[in-house]
């Protein structure tokens, strides 16, 4: 049984590029390109600072996110959100890191008596 996984792509914004600029790209990335994928499962974006912020990306599966790798480096809606980040020389997935879920865990609810 495959275990869901957990990606996370860490972002700084390009120079020049906002917070607002991010959330845009985000926004038509998901739209373009996350909504299709299969195996996607659900994605936050995450801010630490006014330059730093995180995707978090939930996959029911390693080989849904290995897929995903694969289109996003000729993916169109990809590039544009790559755009936004400030990427140096490296490779753009250099920042993206796949850990498996050992468990998820949620509020606890008080019972009834």
């Amino acid at each position: 049984m495959s275990r869901p996984i957990v990606e996370t792509a860490r972002i700084a914004l390009a120079p020049g590029k906002t917070e607002a600029d991010l959330v845009a790209a985000s926004d038509a990335f998901q739209a373009a390109f996350l909504d299709h994928q299969p195996g996607f499962l659900r994605r936050e974006l995450l801010k630490r600072d006014d330059r730093e912020f995180l995707d978090l990306v939930h996959w029911d599966s390693r080989a849904a996110a290995e897929a995903m790798m694969a289109q996003a480096m000729t993916s169109e809606a990809c590039g544009a959100y790559f755009a936004v980040m400030d990427m140096g020389a490296a490779d753009p997935t250099a920042a993206v890191a796949h850990y498996a879920s050992l468990a998820a865990y949620g509020p606890v609810r008080s019972r009834a008596s």
